[in-house]
């Protein structure tokens, strides 16, 4: 009896069969969210969704996944791993010492760049402040050391990153060559890492041929990758068994796991915001939940079919109630250092920022049509003065975005989602000489989204060990 495991060039995939196929194959898989709505859509939708196919293949970076389940099923049987296989799913460098940056890195982020050598590929999950950037550019430059021909990919969300990324491989002293490759930029693969967005990546117009050939791939952001994204499509075609993905926080949801584990690897290490909070490598985090009683709540008519059409509603109540407008602009002149204020809709922002305008502060709104240079002149700002307050719509600034000199945050659109909510309060956790603790206002809304939607939020909180406190306020009240 066994289970065999081989490699499928063409594809790009590992292959299984043997004995326990069926158990393991039903093992990894989820129960299809999307099937109780096929009967609506006239149209045929599986009730689960698979990792691996019936004809067995699966992508190399879940085999230690697999692994670790046929251990702990105590089955009985053989495995066996042709030679090919066992180069994809455990590609290991011939290096033996980590090269330094002028940055001196602290103990957890050395151990990281060993563990990325040693495993040759997979996932690490370092909570926001952690200094993701420093670590792999440390881990570039060991491998760079060693192959003065290196040319690796490295991947980022967006082009705010692309430039905070270049920049900050010149502060750290890198020596291999970065170069950048955006919209605005053209690409050089005369650099030893071409520094590259999302965007660019998923344009039909670019020419993604060279990824085939690259040394390295490195994710940014990696929780990004999601089932279903047209980059996924890259790394079939890509060629080197050597990635690497970097986040925060990881999905929610387990098919978004398995993927990201799937295309790039296995979670090597994982250190959360509380553990970086206790040993003091970021500021503490205070959460105030600002629980706001309104005298009457928005009309849901009952023609409104679905969820999303009734928390439509709600949203535009909220977002034009001159209580919960005049309660932020209150909050507001309170500070005594910098605000960040997120929302999810640019009609919201501009509202909040019409109100926030009559203040004796320096107020700004970054929303998408803002250029990377406006963004980074205002973050500038920022780090230079304590009187400033930013209006950010969520998506851009919850991540990548780090301002030391942010004392005050305010979650002002609500929503529940897991990674937007951790990853925006690591805007603000770097450290600064004049910064004891990160306060978090939370503005919830007693209403019939807004309940369940601070309730989720409250265990993001308790999952990450951060203390928090309610306050009721009522409106006229």
């Amino acid at each position: 009896m066994a289970i065999k495991f081989d490699w499928d060039n063409g594809r790009g995939q590992g292959i299984m069969t043997g004995d326990h196929f069926e158990e393991i194959r039903e093992r990894f898989s989820v129960a299809n969210k999307a099937a109780k709505f096929a009967r609506f859509r006239g149209r045929y939708i599986p009730r689960r969704i698979y990792t691996i196919t019936p004809g067995g293949r699966f992508d190399p970076g879940m085999y230690k996944e697999i692994e670790q389940y046929i251990i702990d099923s105590d089955y009985s049987t053989d495995v066996m791993m042709s030679d090919q296989f066992i180069e994809r799913v455990k590609p290991k460098f011939d290096v033996k010492r980590v090269k330094q940056l002028k940055l001196k890195l602290r103990d957890y982020q050395k151990d990281i760049v060993k563990e990325c050598i040693d495993q040759g590929r997979g996932t690490v999950v370092l909570a926001t402040a952690g200094g993701k950037t420093l670590t792999f550019a440390t881990l570039l430059e060991t491998l760079y050391n060693k192959n003065k021909n290196l040319k690796c990919a490295l991947i980022v969300p967006d082009l705010g990153l692309v430039e905070q990324t270049y920049n900050d491989f010149f502060e750290y002293g890198v020596s291999f060559k970065p170069t950048k490759w955006t919209g605005k930029s053209e690409l050089d693969l005369s650099g030893n890492v071409i520094i590259c967005n999302l965007g660019i990546l998923q344009s039909s117009n670019s020419d993604t041929s060279w990824l085939d050939h690259v040394d390295v791939c490195i994710v940014d952001e990696v929780h990004k990758l999601r089932k279903g994204n047209k980059v996924n499509k890259l790394f079939k075609s890509m060629h080197t068994p050597h990635r690497f993905g970097f986040t925060g926080t990881m999905p929610e949801e387990l098919v978004d796991q398995w993927n990201i584990i799937g295309k790039i690897g296995p979670v090597l290490y994982e250190r959360n915001s509380y553990q970086l909070r206790k040993d003091s490598y970021v500021s503490d985090v205070k959460v105030q939940i600002l629980k706001l009683e309104h005298d009457s709540e928005p009309d849901y008519p009952v023609t409104l079919r679905t969820p999303a059409e009734r928390y439509k509603v709600e949203l535009d109540f909220l977002i034009n109630s001159k209580f919960r407008n005049n309660l932020l602009r209150s909050l507001c002149s309170k500070f005594d250092k910098n605000g960040l204020i997120l929302v999810d809709y640019i009609e919201h922002g501009n509202i909040i920022h019409k109100y926030l305008t009559s203040l004796d502060k320096k107020v700004y709104f970054i929303r998408g049509e803002v250029g990377v240079e406006d963004r980074e002149r205002v973050k500038n700002i920022m780090e230079m003065d304590d009187n400033v307050i930013v209006v950010a719509i969520s998506k851009i600034f919850s991540t990548g975005i780090n301002i030391k000199n942010l004392h005050y945050i305010v979650f002002a659109g609500g929503g529940k989602a897991k990674i937007k909510t951790l990853q925006s309060i690591g805007r603000g956790l770097r450290l600064h000489k004049d910064k004891d603790c990160l306060i978090i206002f939370d503005i919830a809304d007693d209403l019939r989204y807004g309940r369940d939607h601070l309730q989720k939020r409250v265990l993001h909180y308790q999952r990450e060990n951060i203390e928090y406190g309610i306050k009721t306020i009522k409106e006229n009240g």
